[in-house]
């Protein structure tokens, strides 16, 4: 299991960070590896909603679904991944601060097969790939991006 984490401040608040990382429309905004994500369940995000990523890495294109385990606007927002090649759960957490949000995004991976035997090559790439992510949603949003 790899466990990756990292946190940025966005000025901007929670409830306008949360609402735009939570809409799966705007993950290729924001994620450089997702070329497409959609939710797959009618309503509104909430626990058992699910949602579909096709994301290219490596080389490879990879689909995912995954589902929503946990839905605490703005505070918290948990994921597992339900298909796709490497097992994963991921987290959200939003905090207040130094006048904006602090952004902290978690991931753990279960790897097996070919995953699992380049377990500690694609663990550094998808930390690099997780950090320069933040990077991007920061600027976006600053930028004014649509957070509602």
């Amino acid at each position: 299991m790899t466990t990756i984490e990292e946190s940025i401040v966005i000025q901007r608040t929670p409830d306008e960070v949360f609402r735009f990382v939570t809409e799966p429309a705007n993950s290729a905004l924001w994620q450089t590896s997702i070329l497409e994500s959609r939710q797959t369940t009618s309503g509104p995000m909430a626990v058992r909603t699910r949602a579909r990523d096709v994301r290219r890495f490596l080389g490879r294109r990879i689909e995912s679904e995954w589902e929503v385990v946990e839905h605490d606007p703005p505070r918290r927002s948990g994921v597992r991944g339900v298909s796709g090649p490497i097992p994963f759960t991921g987290t959200y957490t939003l905090e207040p601060a130094d006048g904006g949000t602090r952004f902290t995004a978690r991931v753990e991976l279960d790897a097996h097969g070919f995953f699992k035997l380049a377990e500690p090559v694609l663990a550094g790439i998808a930390r690099r790939e997780l950090a320069s992510n933040l990077g991007h949603l920061k600027d976006l949003l600053e930028a004014g991006a649509d957070a509602g």
